[in-house]
């Protein structure tokens, strides 16, 4: 359902959607819709989960919306410094999803559905990792606050996400920490290991690489099925690295 707020900032100066931001609104689904269509109170999300499920969005994906604009004590690993103890602001980067309820609201099994479909969808629009380094709480960014609250299970919700988006976790990973060199111009894949999966980047030759764990049981490359995963969440095969 469509509920139009006109507080948002068209495009994204140049950026693109590269991770998504749980919030807790502090109230209901209904009140939520009223305070984003104000244009005095300056706030928005994307998306809107209610207790039910239902599904609203205020912003377009490719425009940006006010969220998650302040940075305070951040824990997030992926956030974009500019230099001087100052940050590229998250909302160019972001996609918002706020959830009814308050912090000490535990989510509904639909709340759980309604926002792993939009997760699933929004990640697959825009070629974002489904892992808990791109599926964050507002609080990974803004230390001062509690949200999305203290019931919210993040890593249920990524788990429920991928496998709609039809990822599943090789059977054989082993979480074992290291570092190697790429030999050659060498491919990062999101979701999955499998030169089918998303491009994320490409590393040139020479380039070190740090990972937090393996499998043996990604696509075959030259008989060779041994990916290795970043903390990030991207795969890179083994036989491009030494």
């Amino acid at each position: 359902m469509g509920v139009p707020s006109p507080n948002f900032s068209a495009g994204r100066k140049g950026y693109q959607p590269e991770a998504v931001v749980i919030h807790i609104m502090e109230g209901t689904l209904g009140g939520t819709d009223s305070w984003f269509k104000n244009p005095l109170s300056g706030v928005s999300a994307h998306y809107g989960i209610g207790a039910t499920g239902e599904v609203h969005q205020y912003v377009q994906e490719a425009d940006t919306a006010w969220h998650t604009g302040r940075v305070h004590g951040p824990s997030w690993s992926l956030i974009k410094p500019a230099g001087n103890n100052q940050y590229v602001n998250p909302n160019y980067y972001t996609i918002g999803i706020e959830h009814e309820g308050n912090e000490k609201s535990k989510w509904t099994d639909a709340m759980y559905e309604g926002s792993s479909d939009v997760i699933a969808a929004v990640c697959g629009r825009w070629n974002i990792p489904l892992d808990r380094a791109h599926i964050i709480g507002h609080r990974e960014i803004y230390s001062l606050k509690t949200c999305p609250g203290l019931k919210v299970d993040l890593a249920k919700l990524v788990d429920i996400s991928r496998q709609k988006a039809g990822i599943v976790a090789p059977s054989d990973f082993v979480n074992k920490q290291g570092t190697v060199t790429s030999t050659t111009n060498l491919n990062l894949r999101g979701n999955a290991p499998s030169t089918a999966s998303p491009l994320i980047r490409t590393v040139s030759a020479g380039t070190q690489l740090k990972y937090v764990g393996l499998t043996r049981l990604g696509e075959p490359v030259k008989k060779n099925g041994c990916w290795y995963k970043t903390a990030e969440g991207s795969w890179f095969w083994s036989g491009g690295v030494r």
